[in-house]
This record gives structure tokens, sequence and C-alpha cells, in this order.
């Protein structure tokens, strides 16, 4: 799908505040609500909008430490990549990961409610990952930034 001006207007302005009514949307992109109701569900449809999503500060729900984690895997047991990846994916307290290149294969973005926590977290990943060969882990001291807003030119 190639996008407009006009889209990529919508979703810069629904990525800043997935709550603006279709009016002030339509408003503000200089179409009329039922086209820009339109347009969200062309967005949809094709998944350039993925979801809609309430963004939760995390020190109010008890969710107070972040732990950046790398992880490296046995390369000679591929077998064992599934199990890891299905509970990286079902894992609540991991908030993103990536494969990565250099001394890692993985990295993963933890939100533990205490360093206790992690640990428990960290003992079961080894316990259920027997693949894992090792991980290390950074507590995360401070939060310059952090974004979900995709830049859409």
């Amino acid at each position: 799908m190639a996008l407009t001006k006009t889209d990529r207007d919508i979703l810069r302005l629904m990525q800043q505040d997935a709550t603006i009514t279709l009016t002030e949307l339509a408003e503000r992109v200089g179409l009329s609500p039922s086209s820009v109701q339109r347009r969200l569900q062309k967005l949809r449809e094709d998944k350039v909008i993925l979801r809609d999503v309430s963004i939760v500060d995390p020190k109010k729900v008890g969710g107070a430490v972040s732990m950046l984690v790398e992880v490296e895997l046995e390369r000679d047991r591929p077998e064992l990549l599934p199990p890891f990846l299905r509970w990286v994916t079902e894992t609540p307290e991991v908030q993103e990961a990536w494969g990565t290149s250099g001394r890692g294969d993985y990295t993963l973005v933890i939100l533990a409610q205490s360093v206790e926590h992690f640990d428990a977290l960290a003992d079961r990943m080894m316990e259920l990952n027997p693949n894992i060969r090792k991980f290390t882990t950074s507590v995360v001291l401070k939060t310059l930034k952090r974004g979900l807003v995709v830049p859409v030119g």
C-alpha cells in the first residue's frame, strides 16, 4: 500500500493520541469524518496500524525495574529454539525482544516488579530453555526516552 501525505498525517496524529475523535482528526487533516474513517479502516486492514493500545505507567502498577538482557544460545541445538521463542512471546515481563548481531543472539527488555522478581524470572528462563549458554543483564538506572512512535516521513 502506498501511503499518501494524508495517510501519513493521520498516522502521526493517531500515534500521538489514538483517542482523538474522528471529527477532530478530520478537521486536522482536511477531510470529512467518513473519509477519515475509511482511511483508518484501510490502514488497519493493510496492517499499517497493528493495534490501538493504552500506554500504562509501569511505576503506578508495580513494574518498577527495567532490565536489558542479552542472551547467548547454543548454536548446535537449533531444535531448542522454538521453545525459547515461545517463552519470549508468552512471558508478559518481556516487553521487547530482538534477534541481534554481536555478542548475544537476542536482546530482551524485561520489566519486573523487583530485582527478586527478575531473579526468579531468570531462573525460570534458564530452567525452561536448556539451549541458553549464558545471559548478561543490565539494570536500567534512568529512562531518558521511551517511545513507540514510528517516524512516518
